[in-house]
């Protein structure tokens, strides 16, 4: 039985259980998530798992088939000796920064493009649909365009991620209502509700890119570390955005 361990955010976990299933040829394993130590850099604590990141993630994580047993473990705590580590696949930062997150993990002569294509997170008992487009916009990440476009249809949104985010969206562009949830599988299951989902790199957009939500990628292109494979756009332009929305309004 293979046991992978990481210390990376919410995206950088679930974006490499491709890799896991990869190496696990789909059989099951288990995942130790390491809190407190950057993934990169030990004072670079934006990168650093803390054990409230670990505890959102968990509910979402023990649902998957494929995942055995989810473990919790702090600086200190003992770790088996056989584990991989998948944090050594990110050691040189500034080389895995230039490539697409799933990468990271993939030596450069393995053929992974099918992988990609297929969902690697799923939620029973989907809720019954809402109706309404989620959208998450993380400060961290900018867009070269104005998404302030949406704001004559607000009222068909709702914003689903952390509440910073909510209040530093509300501020910089335009009111929305927030959909609070308690867990990644509340998060998974709300977007499962949803005719579809708008958003920028976070947390939120990669539960969604790896279930394969209707989504749009909004980013700029030579920033963009994420890609959209299967049931979704990436809009880099303005007139992207607009079109690509447009469709999805239209989709019942």
């Amino acid at each position: 039985m293979t046991t992978f361990r990481h210390s990376g955010r919410m995206g950088d976990i679930f974006y490499s259980l491709y890799w896991c299933l990869h190496v696990t040829h789909g059989e099951p394993f288990d995942l130790i998530l390491r809190t407190g130590v950057s993934a990169w850099d030990p004072s670079n604590r934006p990168h650093m798992m803390e054990r409230a990141d670990a505890a959102f993630m968990l509910p979402l994580l023990l649902v998957q088939p494929y995942i055995r047993g989810v473990r919790i473990v702090g600086i200190g705590d003992p770790l088996p000796d056989d584990c991989v580590n998948l944090d050594a696949f990110r050691e040189n930062f500034y080389a895995v920064c230039s490539r697409e997150i799933r990468l990271w993990y993939y030596p450069q002569s393995v053929n992974h493009s099918d992988e990609f294509f297929a969902p690697v997170l799923s939620a029973p008992d989907p809720p019954k649909p809402c109706g309404r487009i989620a959208i998450c916009f993380t400060p961290r990440y900018k867009e070269c365009f104005d998404v302030g476009i949406l704001s004559p249809f607000r009222d068909e949104l709702v914003f689903i991620g952390l509440k910073s985010e909510h209040e530093a969206f509300c501020r910089q562009h335009f009111p929305v209502e927030y959909h609070p949830v308690e867990n990644a599988l509340d998060m998974l299951r709300f977007l499962q509700s949803c005719r579809g989902m708008i958003g920028n790199v976070s947390g939120t957009f990669a539960i969604a890119e790896c279930a394969k939500i209707l989504r749009i990628l909004c980013l700029e292109q030579s920033k963009n570390n994420v890609r959209v494979y299967g049931n979704g756009r990436e809009a880099y332009t303005q007139h992207e955005l607009e079109t690509f929305f447009n469709e999805m309004r239209s989709k019942l």
